[in-house]
This record gives C-alpha cells, sequence and structure tokens, in this order.
C-alpha cells in the first residue's frame, strides 16, 4: 500500500541524522558515505542496516527528462517491485538546489544486535578509523529508508546552502 504525503513527511520528520560528513561536500564531486539504521523488518531478526553511497555533482548539464536513465536502465529490471523503484528514486531530487544526486552501492542486511548497538559499534568504528566522511541515520521505518536518507541528504545541503 502506497504511503500518503503525510506519512511520508512523519517519517522525513522523526528521522534521527546522527552524524553528517564534517566537510564540504557540493563543491565539486563527492561521495557521501551512510549507514540508516532501524528496527528489523520482521520481528525475530536483529537491526535493519543499510549502508550505501550517495554521488552528489553539481549541476552543471540541464537534460531532458527523456535523456535521464531510467530505473531499469541503472539497476536492472529483474525481480523489482515497480512500486519499490519508484520510492527509490523519490529522494534523489531537491527543488531549489543546484546539485545532482544518485544512489550506488547499496548493501541492505540483518544484524543480530539491538538498533542500539550496531549504532554505538558504527559510531566505536568510525571514530577509531578517523572516518569524517559517514553519515550515520536512524530511521523510524526501515521498511521506508529511501524517506530517511532523503532527509540526511537534505541537512547536509542546507548546511551547504543555508535556508
Amino acid at each position: 500500500m502506497p504511503l500518503g504525503s503525510d506519512e511520508m513527511r512523519d517519517i522525513f520528520n522523526r528521522t534521527v541524522v546522527v552524524r553528517k560528513p564534517t566537510y564540504g561536500v557540493v563543491s565539486g564531486y563527492h561521495e557521501l558515505p551512510y549507514f540508516c539504521l532501524g528496527q528489523p523488518l520482521e520481528p525475530s531478526r536483529g537491526a535493519f542496516m543499510v549502508r550505501g553511497k550517495v554521488q552528489v555533482s553539481p549541476r552543471f548539464v540541464i537534460r531532458p527528462a527523456h535523456l535521464n536513465p531510467s530505473y531499469g536502465e541503472i539497476f536492472g529490471e529483474d525481480g523489482v517491485d515497480r512500486e519499490l523503484s519508484g520510492r527509490l528514486f523519490g529522494f534523489l531530487g531537491f527543488r531549489g538546489k543546484p546539485v545532482e544526486c544518485s544512489s550506488e552501492h547499496l548493501h541492505v542486511e540483518h544484524v543480530d544486535i539491538t538498533v542500539d548497538e550496531l549504532l554505538s559499534r558504527k559510531l566505536d568504528e568510525m571514530e577509531r578509523h578517523e572516518d569524517i566522511t559517514t553519515g550515520v541515520i536512524l530511521t523510524p521505518e526501515s521498511r521506508y529508508y529511501q524517506i530517511s536518507v532523503k532527509r540526511f541528504i537534505a541537512s547536509v545541503l542546507d548546511d551547504e546552502f543555508g535556508r
């Protein structure tokens, strides 16, 4: 069942961006790696985790919509739920921001520990590796983690462009 705009806005607003990159993102082309953590999709499993990277670049070229790649051209069509593919591209546009974003390198898994334990481990790991580039997001709805990723990207762009 598709979400309404109020439900999507609620997920967006309840998303917690725990950690953002600590360097300029938009000047030039950058990768924005992230971990999105949440409750498991099935109650008997551990925490839900998505590891991914968003490619951010200044928008120098305006392309006609028919020349933009489709979901199928980028990710393939095999075994894809059409409803899910539509939601995935929902977080790639940012009205009024002169950037282009694309998502790559997604890895989704369930981990056999709680969300709090996973969050603590990821933050400790990033501190040990002096990682200043990776974001950490807590999603209130793991099934719709793309909305939380959009919240993360929007918060980074807001830091770059101001409000």
